[in-house]
């Protein structure tokens, strides 16, 4: 295996982490603004160090540089929606979903933009996966779930956020922006974009006592501690990308992830289980193996 595979491979793993705190925020009650400001925070400034210790150029600002930053504003919006999407939905539905529907997006980009190909069991794979849903998404689900509605709506807007970040990842990738510019434009990005959301939303004179009001301890560790798994995936993908990885590939092997969330939010939040959604787990990394 190549070493952009194990990056990638690396990257689904600390994304999975990161990806679980989203569920300690929606379980907690977290302010779903917040949580992300301290995560942006907490990436520009772990970022900023080592960028300055490295005496790593940041200021060759150009299109691609933007691009991140426009990526980065993108993963705010999305890391908002995921909070509320999981007081909706279960991690057992969400996850899996947000997984079938993003890496079939970048997909559907990577050969419109990046013109990539695909070999017969790779799309195989894709149409194996497109038998989640239906394992997941049942008549039972509308009455154990808080709105299984509006979650799903959720769930198709950020894989169409998440697939376009990815794009735009690549992009930049693939015209020698370095890893370390990136990560810190992406999370530059973050912080920006969700500042701009709770302008937005609270009026700018009241951001400060919105913030002192609804920040806890508690909410700052686990935002920090997501920060530093989810910049970790991110470098590793970005990685990933400079190193030989296909928009699609790259993605679809960092969207088995899901895996994680789901398992932690079953043993420590006693999240619904049953051999149905067992299946379609399974099926969901049969996709992944066949795409992979």
């Amino acid at each position: 295996m190549e070493l952009w595979f194990w990056a990638a491979v690396l990257s689904a793993v600390l994304g999975g982490i990161s990806n679980f705190f989203f569920k300690v925020a929606s379980v907690r009650e977290y302010n779903a603004e917040i949580f992300t400001l301290y995560g942006g925070l907490t990436s520009v400034i772990g970022t900023g160090l080592i960028v300055l210790i490295y005496a790593v150029p940041i200021f060759q600002f150009n299109v691609f540089v933007l691009a991140l930053f426009i990526g980065g504003v993108l993963s705010a919006t999305n890391s908002i929606l995921k909070v509320h999407a999981l007081r909706h939905i279960d991690a057992t539905i969400f996850f899996p979903l947000f997984k079938l529907l993003s890496p079939a997006l970048a997909i559907i980009a990577g050969i419109t933009f990046f013109n990539e190909l695909f070999t017969i069991w790779e799309w195989l794979g894709m149409l194996l996966g497109l038998s989640v849903p239906l394992l997941l998404i049942s008549k039972v689900e509308h009455s154990r779930q808080n709105n299984l509605t509006a979650g799903l709506l959720l769930v198709v807007i950020m894989a169409f956020i998440a697939a376009g970040m990815a794009a735009i990842n690549k992009l930049a990738m693939d015209h020698s922006v370095s890893v370390l510019v990136g990560i810190f434009y992406g999370s530059l990005g973050v912080l920006i974009g969700t500042i701009v959301t709770m302008v937005y939303k609270k009026g700018f004179s009241r951001i400060l006592s919105h913030i002192q009001e609804d920040t806890s301890s508690s909410l700052f560790f686990y935002a920090s501690l997501r920060a530093l798994f989810m910049t970790g995936a991110f470098a590793l993908a970005l990685f990933a990308f400079t190193n030989g990885g296909t928009l699609a590939i790259v993605q679809t092997i960092h969207s088995i992830y899901i895996l994680i969330p789901i398992v932690l939010s079953i043993i420590f939040y006693n999240e619904h289980w049953n051999l149905q959604k067992a299946v379609a787990i399974v099926l969901s990394v049969a996709s992944l193996a066949l795409l992979g």
